[in-house]
């Protein structure tokens, strides 16, 4: 598996760091050996639809369980609907942004 991958932001539920229509570049070999920390940006696959992805914040997590927010409450699907998710559920960490 190659280390990088380009996910597509879909919605304005990252604004204002990540806004519809830009690209993020993730390291999907980030966590590894080491844990998401708060603060982190990460694609996760979305827990309600899958085969969907969603690009999300790491606010906090414990024991492999994380909880994940999008920076635009009012226009955010994450931990407040679907609760915390695990960490087999994150893809990797964001490391680059190409506008759109």
């Amino acid at each position: 598996m190659f280390p990088l991958a380009r996910f597509r932001v879909d919605d304005q539920s990252m604004e204002p760091a990540l806004h519809a229509g830009d690209y993020v570049l993730v390291n999907r070999w980030a966590y590894r050996k080491v844990e998401p920390i708060p603060g982190d940006i990460v694609v996760l696959r979305n827990p309600e639809a899958l085969g969907q992805f969603l690009v999300k914040r790491i606010a906090s997590g414990t024991a492999g369980s994380y909880v994940v927010l999008g920076d635009n409450e009012a226009h955010s699907r994450d931990s407040r609907h679907f609760g915390p998710v695990p960490k087999d559920l994150i893809i990797g960490k964001v490391r680059y942004r190409a506008k759109a």
